[in-house]
């Protein structure tokens, strides 16, 4: 395991001189515990990880809350299937499908075909959740399994559904797959905007707060709302 520190732009005036820290691994680390220090597995390349402010859901304290019903409603019909990357067919639809979501919702093209051919070979990341609706395939998320967790890395689904409850239905889907599967913790990225707050609508939530992981969400929320 090796530690990389990388400077970022700074503010002289602020004498706020950030850094970027990073971690590679290597294939005898265990990711477990590379995930409670507060890092997640990057698209870079194998095994290298960056520390961030994100979201887990501590999942022996999570249960569906009255919101997370009314999505799931909204939604009915959703069906997930759990596959590894290795028995998984990518093929050019995934790929423009994808290209489609993100440009869509993002207004660009935020993973280039190539790099998501990377991710779906399965180098690093481990699974990928196929998401249909009435026994349509509308939907996938790749992710990072272990025993004890599942990184919710790079949802993308039919941009059709863009402006419905699918998105949210997907990862709640998810969510519930992994405790049905006994694992610990669902990653859920980072969070630094008010749009990403979405993320905290969950019961047993909690953010890494520089040093530890925190339960306070209402000191997240002011945190996001001084830097905006």
């Amino acid at each position: 395991m090796e530690y990389i520190f990388k400077e970022y732009k700074g503010n002289y005036e602020d004498y706020k001189f950030p850094y970027l820290v990073y971690l590679q691994a290597s294939d005898d680390d265990n990711i477990n515990e590379i995930y409670k220090k507060g890092f997640l597995a990057t698209r870079i390349k194998k095994n290298y990880y960056y520390l961030a402010r994100n979201l887990r859901i501590d999942l022996k304290d999570f249960s569906l809350n009255s919101e997370n019903r009314r999505v799931l409603k909204k939604t009915e019909g959703l069906e997930l299937e759990n596959k590894k990357l290795e028995d998984f067919e990518f093929d050019y639809r995934i790929s423009k499908l994808a290209s489609d979501f993100f440009k869509k919702k993002f207004g660009k093209l935020t993973i280039s075909p190539q790099k998501l051919k990377w991710i779906f070979e399965g180098e690093f990341f481990t699974n990928v959740l196929v998401y249909k609706l009435n026994g349509e395939e509308i939907g996938y998320c790749i992710t990072m399994e272990t025993d004890e967790l599942l990184h919710y890395a790079y949802p993308f689904y039919k941009p059709d559904f863009i402006s419905s409850n699918i998105g949210m239905g997907m990862m709640i889907k998810g969510i519930e797959q992994a405790k049905e599967d006994k694992k610990k913790y669902v990653y859920l990225g980072t969070v630094y905007s008010p749009e990403s707050l979405y993320k905290t609508q969950f019961r047993g939530i909690e953010w890494f707060n520089e040093n530890t992981w925190d339960k306070d969400i209402e000191k997240l929320k002011a945190k996001i709302k001084e830097e905006s």
